[in-house]
């Protein structure tokens, strides 16, 4: 008997049946938030720049924040960045390499 293995990819092009979080980032305030309802009431998290962060790392932040506190139930996030996207939709497959840019790395690992 032959067996092969079976990919269950943990990134959907279509919305999941879970929780809804919505990410954004500014330039001029250098803070990130995340925004969901919970029971009918919006919250928010914010999270302040760190000396090394750009735009792109702050809205990269925020959404390592919110698949890690929702690690254990399905999650659709929503983010402006296309830059955030696009490494969302492809770090499954990736290998990460060493990067010149110590902040952007440390959000890879």
């Amino acid at each position: 008997t032959r067996y092969q293995w079976l990919e269950r990819p943990l990134c959907s092009p279509t919305p999941a049946e879970g929780r809804t979080v919505f990410t954004d980032a500014g330039r001029k305030t250098q803070k990130a938030v995340c925004i969901w309802q919970q029971e009918g009431e919006w919250l928010q998290h914010l999270i302040k720049s760190e000396p090394g962060d750009s735009l792109q790392t702050l809205e990269l932040r925020a959404v390592c924040w919110a698949f890690q506190t929702w690690d254990r139930e399905p999650l659709n996030v929503v983010s402006d960045s296309l830059y955030v996207v696009r490494v969302v939709r492809r770090i499954e497959d990736a290998l990460i390499r060493e990067t010149q840019n110590q902040r952007l790395g440390e959000l890879f690992l």
